[in-house]
This record gives C-alpha cells, sequence and structure tokens, in this order.
C-alpha cells in the first residue's frame, strides 16, 4: 500500500468546412444520469492526483504532484506500488502530472519538477524524453500538453511570450519533427483586469485574472479531433484531423449566481491545483521548472467578479474512447456536480450527476475514472462502468 505521505487563431491556408446541425428538441433526448457507487474505489487518499491513465491490461498509472509519486495501481485498485525514484536523473522524475495515452501502450509523463516529458512502457521502464521548453525561430515555446492523439502527436496552447491575449490558437505538434506546431482551432481566453502603476522606464503592469469569466474549453480525441465547448453560447464544436467542423445546436441553461460561497471555493481549488512556472536562462540555454500545488488561498477581495458563473467550467472537459464530450457544468457551491455528455455530432446526449466533490478524470475501457475531495483536502479514486448512451 502507498504511504500517505511521501519524500489543465485559424492560421491555415484554406477555411475549414463548417457543418452546423440544428436539431428540433423534440427528436433529441437527454438521458439523466447518477453515478452513485464505484465499481472499485483504492482504499488509501492522495495528496493531489495529477494525471490517471487505465493501461490495456487494466493496471491504472496515477501520478500525485504533492507527493511527487507515480504509482501504477492493480486492476482491482486494490494495490499499489511505486514507480521509480525522485530525482533528476533519465529514470527518475521530480514532479509528475499530467498523464496522456501513447502508441504501444506506453504513457506520456509530464514531469513538472524536471521540466521535460517522459515515456514510460507498459513494463515500466523509462524512455525517451521531451523538453517541456523549445527553442524555436519564433522565441520560446513552453509545452505543456493537454491532449496527445493515437499518432502521438501533442495537442496545446502556446506559452512563453508574455503577451497577454483575448484568444489563442491549439496547436498540434509532433516531438522530433522539423516543422513548426500547427495551429487547429482557436479559443477564446479568459477575461483579465490590467492595472498601471509608475511611468517611464519603471512602468509596472499588473494583469489578473477574472474568475469565472466566460471562457472557452476543449480536449482531444485518440483520433486527433479537438471538441471546444464554446462559451458565448454553450455549445459543442468539433474540429476533425481534416480540418471540417462540425458544430452542435446552444443547449440550454439557467444563470449561476455567483456567491460568496462560490468565490471561496474557487480560491481553495485555485491554491489547491494551481501551478508556478520559472524559466530560466544560462548562457542561451533555455530551461523551465514548474510546479503545481500547495499555494497560499488567495483573498477573495482582491479579485474582479461576475454577477454569474459560465454554463461550464472550461478545465473539466473530456474526450472518452468513444469520441464523447464530457463537460462539467457550473453549479452552485455545494451542489452535486454535473456533467454533460455531448455526442460525435455535437448533440446534448446525456447529464451525468458524479458525487459531491467530485470531477471526471479519465477514461479506460468501458470505466470512468473520478477523483473526490474530503473535507481534508486529500482526493480519493474511483471508478465507475461508463453508462451507456
Amino acid at each position: 500500500m502507498k504511504p500517505r505521505w511521501a519524500g489543465q487563431r485559424l492560421a491555415a491556408a484554406e477555411v475549414p468546412i463548417l457543418l452546423l446541425l440544428i436539431v428540433p428538441a423534440s427528436l433529441g433526448a437527454q438521458q439523466s444520469i447518477s453515478l452513485d457507487s464505484p465499481a472499485a474505489a483504492y482504499a488509501e487518499p492522495f495528496s493531489l492526483v495529477g494525471g490517471i491513465r487505465e493501461l490495456d491490461d487494466g493496471r491504472v498509472f496515477v501520478s500525485d504532484a504533492l507527493e511527487e509519486a507515480l504509482y501504477v495501481l492493480d486492476a482491482d485498485l486494490g494495490a499499489a506500488e511505486v514507480v521509480a525514484e525522485k530525482g533528476q536523473g533519465p529514470d527518475e522524475y521530480r514532479q509528475p502530472d499530467g498523464l496522456f495515452a501513447w502508441p504501444g501502450d506506453s504513457t506520456l509523463m509530464v514531469d513538472l519538477g524536471n521540466g521535460r516529458m517522459t515515456l514510460v512502457a507498459p513494463d515500466h521502464e523509462f524512455g525517451r524524453t521531451i523538453p517541456v521548453v523549445q527553442q524555436e525561430a519564433a522565441g520560446l515555446q513552453i509545452i505543456i500538453p493537454q491532449g496527445v492523439d493515437e499518432a502521438g502527436r501533442l495537442y496545446f496552447q502556446p506559452r512563453g511570450d508574455g503577451v497577454i491575449r483575448d484568444s489563442a490558437d491549439i496547436v498540434r505538434w509532433t516531438p522530433g519533427s522539423d516543422g513548426a506546431p500547427e495551429p487547429v482551432v482557436r479559443i477564446k481566453l479568459r477575461d483579465v483586469t490590467e492595472r498601471s502603476s509608475g511611468g517611464g522606464n519603471d512602468l509596472r503592469v499588473e494583469v489578473t485574472p477574472v474568475p469565472l469569466s466566460p471562457e472557452d474549453g476543449w480536449a482531444v480525441g485518440r483520433d486527433g479531433s479537438v471538441a471546444v465547448v464554446r462559451s458565448a453560447d454553450y455549445h459543442v464544436e468539433w474540429t476533425r484531423p481534416d480540418g471540417s467542423v462540425i458544430a452542435g445546436p446552444p443547449v440550454p441553461h439557467e444563470p449561476v449566481s455567483v456567491r460568496d460561497a462560490d468565490k471561496e471555493a474557487w480560491a481553495e481549488e485555485l491554491a489547491a491545483t494551481g501551478m508556478m512556472m520559472m524559466v530560466s536562462n544560462e548562457n542561451g540555454a533555455m530551461s523551465a521548472s514548474m510546479r503545481r500545488g500547495g499555494g497560499r488561498t488567495p483573498a477573495v477581495d482582491r479579485f474582479q467578479w461576475p454577477e454569474v458563473k459560465p454554463p461550464f467550467a472550461p478545465e473539466w472537459v473530456q474526450v472518452d474512447p468513444l469520441g464523447y464530450a464530457w463537460v462539467e457544468r457550473h453549479v452552485s457551491a455545494g451542489d452535486r456536480p454535473v456533467v454533460d455528455v455531448f455526442g460525435p455530432d455535437g448533440q446534448h446526449v446525456a447529464s451525468v450527476t458524479v458525487p459531491h466533490r467530485s470531477h471526471v478524470r479519465a477514461f479506460g475501457d468501458g470505466t470512468v475514472y473520478l477523483t473526490r475531495w474530503d473535507d481534508l483536502g486529500f482526493q480519493w479514486l474511483e471508478r465507475y462502468e461508463r453508462p451507456v448512451l
């Protein structure tokens, strides 16, 4: 058993084809499903789950960012062992985070502490590494993947130039290739506020995000299809690998007011899961180190807050192996979360209620993995059967 404590712009030459599918509400009956009893649950808590990855034989990799450990759980979630050791060596890691399926049943592990990504084979052997910081002709590129397709291409939002924008490209990149990242689709970013002080050579600009402001969410399917959840009218838009676009109809929703409890919940989750990044340049050699979690809870009165929440949480968008997009709705603090499920045609097909303080985190072969926070801040891993949609 594991110890309790140890040591997330379309620039293509051709304009994509847009197919808008509108189906009358009477033809699109949505299911209402409740996940209440897990098929399996690991008996010990984690401190901060960074990633979950089910292997072909049913075993499960779980990374714990605060404990700085990568675990492999057996297929029954009954026992776990630590994979490798903490360190800077080729077969080590310092803070494992995201875990993504890679060709050959391998796993791409994002190692925040060492500023790299590492391929981990099913037998736990460590292989090729990919630096998080890439020096390109256009400047510094920081790659934190949010999706990987079955061909081993990474999907991410470029970072590193320090420019504040209201929108950004999601790009696709093949590690080891000579080609530059390819723009796939453009998304809206969250709102920010700017405050300037000083002047001349001592001009200072403070940029602060507006919590719970409308922001597009996105995720990637195994075939390379990108699901974008549009915040303007809450619909799902699929960009297929051939560049074609399929957009479903808007989903009606009731606005949820932003109360003091919602502000406190947002600030607490930011402190628990937020990521800090530091980039260094030593004689032209660029490197980056990052760390997730363990921060201080910010005071809520330092932020500008909207009156109502957007319809969904952009950080909690997933695509399952069958090509369905799972989107967590915003609810009032303390309510059971609800996850909307959208089909490959963009239609809203189901609403799935999950246990209190839970998030849908990963999928396997007919399985859904959730993490659930307890009152002490620990996370518990649960596996459910994927509902038939």
